[in-house]
């Protein structure tokens, strides 16, 4: 009913609207229609008057009878609408005027010329108000206003009757009685007798009523259908049930079969896990065949620690011995891993100095951190005992995978190694190593499972960062078997800390920390880092040392520039080679410049410097370079000398243009080193056909070429480029040949292509230094490398 009721207002609502927009307009036209005859009325009984007044004021003109004049105006604007009347002379002066109100909108004018016996004696200006639109106003709101909204409502009214009779009852009701349908009853529908749209939409709704109970049917038919089928399933699987019976009689005894082959299979095991051991044994029988070299090359490089060497010396025999190690993680890892797993490691515990470990560590991963912009830094407190009794390969051995992980998992920034004394007790001290790094970090996902073989911080890592995820495993085992622990904390994006601590025996004999006493010295340390900063000043004061720090160039400037104006100068500088906002050799060419250098000793410690850096830092007053991390014993070697400001140092090969071969970027490194500590100038080509043109643009006075080269062979480049020179008037270059393996083949090939010596690898130092003196001395090329 409420249905019914907002369909009929909408209606009467619709069609008052529309009987409106009708209606209005016309009643507009009508308005305007009868302002248009009001104003042509007041139009024409102003001419009248004009007319009227024109003819009776000839007279008066003539005879000069201005008071007739005035009588006859002011009768002329007595009559309604008239509110103005104005006669003019000939020349346009006012004869007579009389004027009711004054000027106004609603006023419009109409003059008329005076004429006597066609004399033309003036004219008259009658001014009539036009009340027009005040008479329209009013006869719309007293007559038709009233009409047009009788009229709208009346038919309004008719058509609500009209429509809901004919269209909207019929309607409802069919509503009514699909909604009847719809909850089940049988139905009727009413008005099919109709020919309009009203009964084609009964017919419509009973024929899609007839529809939806014929499908009702169907779906009660199939349901019964499925009904039955269920139930001739459900009998199908109580037979299927009987027979699975006795099919689970047939399994028993196929179980017992199986038994017989689990117990054969078991037989298999055993000889598999045999076979395991077996290759266990080979896999560290070859580990050790491998290591027994590299273990006799870091070997050697210990007996040159123990050798008089300068600090440029000591960093190059640092860094191959950090290599050496590096190259033997994988091999340890293996190795060791397989021992922890079959039971067979042994801890062999020995006085050690735990700080030297830590520092070996320490320098062994630093060229590696270094080439990836890495700040490695290590601090040893105070506290920490000169020397205890462990196992001091195993503990460098998980210290150096923690390390290594560290610098693997980060890309910029730092990794500090810091060693400290955790507890002390009457036969033992306990020591933290702790592992501080700016990486990756760990996922909270994988921190349970850090420690297991095979497992690393980032699923990515076998293909972003290498390894084969066993350092960790084995750094854990090995720490259980020492009776310490390790633990973490980490964040994913931020970096971790590991902690790795382990009880050691107390040592009989503990030798002094330090003997060395430098009070009163002063040195000036610039660096950016804070932490280097801060382990550096701390270090040199357990000397004694002043130590002033500076975290820029510019401010270690004004530093010496004070220290210039009082006594207090500075006996030695520490400048980090490479700052952000000044590098090192710019502080020093600065400092030189504005004289604050002299009788002082500058050292300039560099991360992952070369060669050329070094030379260039001794040219603008560098007399140290060093190789980060920096400890005690660089720093006694450098407070030493304070006041030894000799720079001269003698290269051999000064002077010479050398051109030097190699695809191996490793070996290139290596070789640049050695050939620019000669002092010669290089020129780096890295395959055969870049050699060829280089040389055929330059002149070379050396040429060291490896044989193995892409592009184009190290002796096809040979015989080009002495083919060259055959062409040319340019002298003969002296060429040496580099080849990894020292077949005759390999010396003849190269004699025959115009080498002048060969060289096996590894190349030694030694052999570099005496091919450059002998070329730059213009001597005979040294015995054993001189091709016949």
């Amino acid at each position: 009913m409420a249905i019914f009721f907002r369909i009929k207002r909408r209606i009467t609502l619709g069609l008052v609207g529309v009987l409106a927009a009708i209606l209005l307009p016309l009643g507009y036209v009508f308005s305007e229609l009868y302002q248009m005859e009001i104003k042509s009325a007041i139009e024409s009984k102003g001419r009248s008057v004009a007319s009227l007044v024109a003819f009776s004021s000839s007279e008066a003109i003539l005879n000069f009878q201005n008071y007739k004049l005035e009588e006859l105006v002011k009768s002329a604007c007595a009559g309604e609408s008239i509110v103005s009347c104005t006669v003019y002379s000939q020349s346009g002066a006012v004869l007579s005027q009389f004027q009711e109100m004054d000027e106004a909108k609603n006023i419009f004018y109409i003059e008329k010329r005076i004429l006597k016996d066609g004399e033309y004696l003036g004219y008259v200006r009658v001014g009539a108000l036009n009340n027009s639109h005040a008479k329209n106003i009013s006869f719309a709101l007293t007559y038709l206003l009233p009409l047009l909204f009788g009229a709208a409502l009346l038919g309004a009214v008719c058509l609500r009757l009209f429509i809901s009779r004919t269209v909207v009852s019929p309607v409802i009701r069919l509503s009514e009685q699909a909604k009847r349908a719809e909850n089940g009853e049988t139905v009727v529908f009413e008005g099919q007798d109709r020919d309009d749209e009203i009964g084609i939409l009964s017919t419509s709704l009973e024929q899609l009523n007839f529809k939806l109970i014929q499908i009702q049917s169907e779906i009660d038919q199939k349901v019964r259908e499925r009904t039955d089928d269920i139930s001739k399933i459900n009998h199908k699987l109580r037979d299927e049930v009987e027979i699975r019976r006795s099919t689970e009689k047939d399994l028993n005894a196929a179980l017992e079969e199986l038994s017989f082959t689990v117990r054969e299979l078991e037989k298999s095991k055993e000889k598999s896990e045999k076979a395991s051991q077996f290759k266990s044994q080979f896999l560290a029988m070859i580990s050790h065949e491998i290591r027994t070299p590299m273990n006799a090359i870091l070997g050697m490089g210990d007996l040159l620690l123990g050798t008089e060497l300068d600090p440029e010396q000591l960093g190059y025999v640092e860094i191959f011995r950090g290599s050496g190690e590096l190259l033997l993680k994988i091999i340890n890892d293996i190795l060791d891993f397989v021992q922890i797993e079959s039971g067979q490691i042994e801890l062999v515990p020995v006085p050690f100095d735990p700080s030297r470990d830590v520092q070996s560590v320490c320098k062994s991963v630093a060229h590696s951190a270094h080439a990836r912009d890495i700040e490695v830094i290590c601090d040893v407190d105070q506290g920490v005992p000169a020397q205890v009794v462990g196992d001091p390969v195993r503990v460098r051995q998980i210290l150096l995978n923690i390390v290594s992980n560290a610098v693997k998992f980060t890309s910029s920034g730092e990794v500090e190694v810091r060693l400290s004394a955790e507890e002390s007790g009457e036969d033992f001290e306990r020591l933290l190593f702790t592992v501080r790094d700016t990486g990756i970090g760990i996922p909270e996902g994988r921190k349970e499972s850090i420690y297991e073989s095979f497992v690393q911080a980032d699923g990515l890592t076998p293909r972003e960062f290498g390894g084969v995820g066993l350092g960790l495993a084995a750094a854990s085992r090995l720490a259980v078997l020492m009776d310490g622990e390790i633990r973490f904390e980490s964040e994913s994006g931020k970096g971790s800390i590991f902690y790795f601590s382990i009880p050691f025996k107390k040592s009989l004999y503990e030798p002094l920390r330090s003997v060395a006493d430098f009070s009163g010295t002063r040195v000036l340390l610039v660096d950016d880092n804070y932490t280097v900063r801060e382990v550096l000043a701390r270090r040199m004061q357990s000397f004694g040392i002043e130590a002033v720090m500076a975290s820029s160039g510019p401010e270690g400037l004004e530093y010496l520039a004070a220290a210039a104006t009082t006594d207090k100068a500075y006996d030695l500088l520490f400048v980090d080679s490479d700052m952000p906002d000044m590098t090192g050799v710019d502080f020093l060419s600065k400092a030189q410049q504005k004289g604050l250098l002299p009788g002082r000793v500058a050292m300039m410690f560099s991360a992952g410097c070369t060669e050329e850096d070094r030379q260039e830092a001794r040219l603008v007053g560098a007399d140290y370079t060093l190789i980060k991390p920096v400890f005690d014993a660089d720093l006694i070697r450098c407070l030493a000398s304070v006041g030894d400001s000799s720079k001269d140092r003698h290269r051999a090969g000064k002077g010479l243009n050398v051109l030097l071969v190699e695809d191996n970027e490793n070996h290139r490194k290596i070789l640049e080193l050695f050939i620019l500590d000669t002092g010669a100038e290089i020129t780096v080509a890295v395959d055969g056909l870049q050699a060829v043109q280089l040389f055929n643009d330059n002149s070379y006075d050396l040429v060291f070429m490896d044989l193995e080269l892409p592009v184009l062979d190290g002796i096809s480049a040979v015989k080009r480029m002495r083919e060259f020179e055959l062409g040319s008037e340019r002298p003969k270059s002296i060429i040496v040949a580099l080849a990894a393996r020292a077949y005759s083949s390999n010396r003849k090939d190269s004699a025959q292509a115009g080498c002048d010596g060969f060289i096996s690898k590894p190349v030694k130092w030694d052999t570099i230094r005496s091919t450059v003196s002998a070329v730059a001395a213009k001597g005979d090329l040294p015995e054993d490398i001189i091709l016949e």
